[in-house]
């Protein structure tokens, strides 16, 4: 079933409530970036760090089980066995790291020009 495009608040509540689910689940240094303006293909990033592999693998089973609920599945087949975790819901892209791998990759940098948003 194709789903229809959702509305900007529906996004943005979609958004809050991811964050609200990592925060949760105590995920680390959540970050949300809007990335419309300086991309024409990618929307909205939510990056996160996990403590350790296995609670990286359990944030991202937990965010797949929302947007399950949400009628959304996963346009990718993430591997799980990394230290980055990218999950693909459409609009929202989820990047879930370890660490040591959010600091070698630093998307915040190479998406510098993106409007970081606060929740």
């Amino acid at each position: 079933m194709v789903k229809k495009r959702l509305s900007e608040n529906e996004i943005m509540e979609i958004i809050k409530d991811c964050v609200k689910v990592l925060s949760g689940k105590k995920a680390m240094e959540i970050t949300v970036m809007d990335l419309r303006k300086i991309n024409s293909y990618l929307d909205y990033f939510i990056i996160s760090t996990g403590n350790s592999h296995i609670h990286c693998v359990a944030l991202a089973k937990e965010m797949q089980r929302y947007f399950k609920k949400l009628g959304y599945k996963d346009k990718l087949n993430p591997s799980l066995d990394t230290g980055w975790i990218v999950l693909d819901f459409n609009e929202i892209v989820i990047h879930i790291f370890t660490k040591e791998t959010r600091n070698y990759y630093q998307l915040e940098k190479l998406w510098g020009d993106a409007e970081f948003l606060s929740f």
